[in-house]
């Protein structure tokens, strides 16, 4: 039997109750390519995301980023498959605002046996960049019941 990658995710990320964190990221799919390798998806941050000055705590930023990426380490992959980040390094660029929708892409870069390269872009829904990242990821199969 074939293993239907884009059936897989599609299912996953969007009929299936999200890790917390995903959840507390205000995160929403809006399209995924497992072939071509990146997934778009949407971010609102909650109020408990901001940071003194009043706009989202950089880490935060980061975790939206890291999901993309690592959601598109993970679909390349033959299989049920995660991508747990093993670098990553983020530049922020502009403030980015909690409570206004955000949209993140995730690309893979590089799929290796031992490693995945991934870059992330999140952006206002204008298109103006906010930040944008890099990692490195390890890949890791999954038991397909996952």
């Amino acid at each position: 039997m074939t293993f239907d990658k884009r059936a897989y995710w599609q299912d996953l990320l969007t009929n299936t109750t999200p890790p917390e964190a995903t959840a507390f990221l205000g995160f929403e799919l809006i399209a995924f390519d497992p072939d071509a390798g990146w997934v778009d998806a949407a971010f609102t941050l909650p109020v408990q995301a901001t940071n003194p000055g009043g706009d989202a705590q950089g880490g935060f930023v980061s975790a939206m980023l890291d999901e993309v990426m690592s959601l598109a380490g993970s679909i390349v992959q033959d299989g049920p498959a995660m991508s747990p980040t093993l670098q990553m390094t983020t530049s922020y660029i502009r403030p980015v605002q909690v409570g206004q929708r955000l949209i993140g892409r995730g690309e893979c870069v590089r799929r290796g046996r031992a490693g995945i390269f991934t870059q992330g872009f999140l952006r206002r829904e204008d298109g103006t960049l906010l930040a944008q990242a890099t990692a490195s990821c390890i890949p890791r199969a999954m038991p397909a019941g996952t």
